[in-house]
């Protein structure tokens, strides 16, 4: 059967506002997601910190790249609430220009395009993949013609579309389909360290093989219903040209930005792809080129949006989105969380963790580490996620309940709680010690060098509570129980329950988008109330700035990274 429709996104709802930041985590947007244990390399000042996203781990993020400033990272945050909606374009798209950006120094050979870090976001509109999330988890059909599963979703079969061109001219083959899952396998003979954030999935394909010239099958290990995560964000390149991509020289693709040239320590440029194989459904490319610029700290890439120096950043700081009202916020993929061990003595209790839930006050977290602007949230899921619940978009606030929650639970304590915040979330674990003391909890803050903290979320070594950010709950929920560190099987909660393990083993077996998973996904979140393990702060997305000049952003896809869809973008002359 297959899961291809037409499916637009619809403009993220944005919010408006002003205020000074004073703390939070916005750049450390990653930790605890991943299928490999490799560290990333921190973020540079050119781009703000709610723009890091996973480098080497599984289906999401690293530890260390979470490890950004906590006042840096607020601003990102927060802007993500200051974002202002663009006004509608009164006539049509014009086409010609440059969109002139921002862009952080890019690292080559990391295993771009197979491995997502933040430096190389702005190169996804060069590349494409078979299917795409645009607005949901139904897949929209990009180089595929064809994408059908067997009935129990242990084998799936692709056809590319006819006549898909690289920007070079040449085919593109099966092959250049599957040199990246040969990457992600054996990545050593490329000089690639590390593992991929997707290589679990790639690990389970027991065979691909090319069944004529655009038709390719994939068998699985055992039934797959999440497989498509994987093909969303398997990125097809040349294979013949992999060398030179690696050296930054030369990326072929097949999206509506071809690249020109990257120059390190000064920026990128992209061109418009006029053979673009979707320009006459999606319409576009319509700017004639990309120029992205790289800029020495924050402040330096606030002056050139204010002097119109440059148009575009995909992440900035909430304090430059304030100052130029051109502030947009990318879809919310993760939150920042209090984990909690349910194995330490204090924390046995469901209700008291129930009561630690009700206690954070969210409200005051928004308004202190984001300016007072964004939504609440107590859930992991953004709007676009089957699992999404409505009503679990709310403060959740309830101290008074707190407190009969932790009088039925017999509450009594003879040490503190040891809270454990990720470098970059102090004031967070600040805040939250304010809110457990308010419900007669009393918490300590210990905090750590970066490597520590990281050992201790490896080796599941936390004694009580730990905060830090995740993301990628924006892709199937099954994936985000399977491979994301707090969720995931060995996760440094302990949190093994015989509902949980229930609920993963029935996910294995269901369609991600029918009625019997949605039974599931609700079963999850009244877990998630009644039984917690991680505890909701808020949410995790990043702020980006267009200038008034900017039109038609107005589309980001949920894979990969939340990308804007520069295809759709013109400039107002």
């Amino acid at each position: 059967m297959s899961y291809l429709k037409d499916r637009r996104v619809s403009r993220r709802a944005l919010l408006a506002g002003s205020g000074a930041a004073a703390a939070g985590l916005g750049a450390a947007a990653l930790v605890g997601c991943g299928d490999d244990d490799d560290e990333a390399p921190e973020p540079a000042a050119t781009q703000a910190p709610a723009a890091t996203e996973a480098a080497d781990t599984g289906a999401g993020e690293t530890a260390t790249e979470a490890a950004a400033t906590e006042a840096a990272a607020t601003e990102a945050a927060a802007t993500e609430a200051a974002a202002t909606e663009a006004p509608a374009p009164e006539g049509g798209p014009q086409t010609g220009g440059t969109l002139r950006g921002s862009a952080p120094t890019f690292i080559w050979n990391t295993g771009f395009p197979y491995s997502f870090t933040w430096e190389n976001e702005p190169y996804f509109s060069v590349l494409e993949p078979l299917v795409r999330y645009r607005d949901s988890l139904d897949p929209f059909p990009v180089l595929a013609d064809r994408f059908e599963y067997n009935d129990d979703r242990s084998k799936l079969t692709v056809t590319l579309k006819p006549d898909l061109e690289f920007h070079d001219g040449s085919p593109v083959t099966t092959d250049d389909v599957f040199h990246g899952i040969e990457v992600m396998l054996d990545p050593e003979p490329w000089g690639i360290t590390g593992r991929f954030q997707i290589s679990s999935f790639a690990t389970a394909l027991t065979r691909f093989e090319a069944i004529d010239s655009r038709t390719m099958e994939f068998e699985f290990d055992k039934p797959r219903p999440n497989m498509t995560d994987f093909f969303a964000q398997l990125l097809v390149t040349k294979k013949d040209t992999y060398r030179e991509l690696q050296e930054g020289k030369n990326i072929q693709g097949t999206g509506p930005f071809s690249f020109e040239q990257w120059t390190p320590d000064v920026g990128a440029s992209f061109v418009a792809n006029r053979n673009w194989h979707q320009s006459a459904v999606e319409g576009g490319p319509y700017v004639d080129r990309i120029e992205l610029q790289n800029f020495p700290d924050a402040e330096a890439l606030g002056l050139a949006l204010e002097a119109g120096d440059i148009d575009w950043s995909l992440g900035v700081a909430p304090s430059i989105a304030r100052r130029t009202g051109q502030g947009f916020l990318a879809p919310k993929a993760g939150i920042v969380y209090v984990g909690c061990v349910t194995n330490s003595p204090k924390l046995v209790d469901p209700r008291v963790r129930q009561a630690l839930l009700y206690a954070i006050d969210r409200r005051r977290m928004t308004e202190e580490l984001r300016e007072g602007f964004g939504d609440l949230t107590a859930q992991p899921w953004p709007s676009s996620s089957p699992a999404f619940d409505p009503a679990l978009e709310s403060e959740l606030y309830e101290p008074d309940r707190s407190r009969a929650l932790l009088e039925e639970a017999g509450w009594s304590q003879d040490s503190p709680l040891m809270i454990e915040p990720i470098p970059g979330t102090e004031v967070t674990a600040e805040i939250l010690k304010s809110n457990f003391a308010d419900i007669g909890v009393d918490v300590e803050i210990v905090t750590q060098e970066i490597g520590v903290w990281v050992g201790k979320l490896r080796q599941r070594g936390f004694v009580d509570l730990w905060v830090a950010p995740h993301k990628f709950s924006n892709l199937s929920p099954l994936t985000t129980m399977q491979q994301t560190f707090p969720y995931r099987l060995g996760n440094p909660s302990y949190y093994e329950t015989e509902t949980y393990l229930d609920i993963i083993a029935n996910l294995e077996q269901l369609d991600p988008l029918g009625e019997e998973a949605r039974e599931q996904y609700a079963r999850f979140n009244r877990m998630w109330l009644e039984d917690p393990w991680l505890l909701p702060v808020h949410t995790n997305q990043r702020i980006e700035v267009a200038n008034a000049n900017v039109k038609g952003y107005d589309e980001h896809f949920v894979t990969i990274f939340e990308q804007p869809n520069l295809a759709k973008v013109w400039l107002e002359a």
